[in-house]
Formats: structure tokens, C-alpha cells, sequence
């Protein structure tokens, strides 16, 4: 029987990955827009993160925090990419 949160767990590790590839490939050829990507993509594993704390640990003040982390990296990529 397969735990409720794998899929969300492997949404994380997938997007974590996706963020390391994505990351240095964009830093090193100096690709903004994936960086923007970059950092959406780690905003949803943040979020996975917090979904994963809140529904395995009960523990809603850390899972709250990782979930307003998620959101400030959200609002703050999406001000710099209408910025440039």
C-alpha cells in the first residue's frame, strides 16, 4: 500500500532536481528566463514541502512558514519578471 503523500514527495524531489539542472545550466550560459524558472520551480517544492509537513508532522507553524517562503519567492519572481 503506497503512503497518500508519495506523489506529492516525488513532485518535490522531481522539481528539486529540475531546479539544479535548470539552475546551473541558466547560470552558466546566462539565460534569465530560466532562472525565473528556476525559481518557480523551487517555489512549488517549497510549497510540496509544506503540504508534506502539514499533512505528515500536524506541525502547522513550520508548515505555515515554508508555505509563506513558497509565496514570497512567488510574488517576489513575478515582480522581477515584469520588471524586465
Amino acid at each position: 500500500m503506497r503512503h497518500p503523500m508519495e506523489k506529492i514527495t516525488l513532485i518535490e524531489l522531481i522539481s528539486l532536481g529540475i531546479v539544479v539542472i535548470v539552475g546551473l545550466f541558466s547560470m552558466i550560459q546566462g539565460y534569465l528566463v530560466l532562472l525565473f524558472l528556476t525559481l518557480y520551480v523551487f517555489s512549488l517544492s517549497l510549497m510540496c514541502d509544506a503540504l508534506i509537513q502539514w499533512n505528515t508532522t500536524g506541525n502547522t507553524l513550520d508548515a505555515g512558514k515554508q508555505a509563506l517562503r513558497s509565496l514570497i519567492i512567488f510574488i517576489f519572481t513575478t515582480y522581477l519578471f515584469f520588471q524586465l
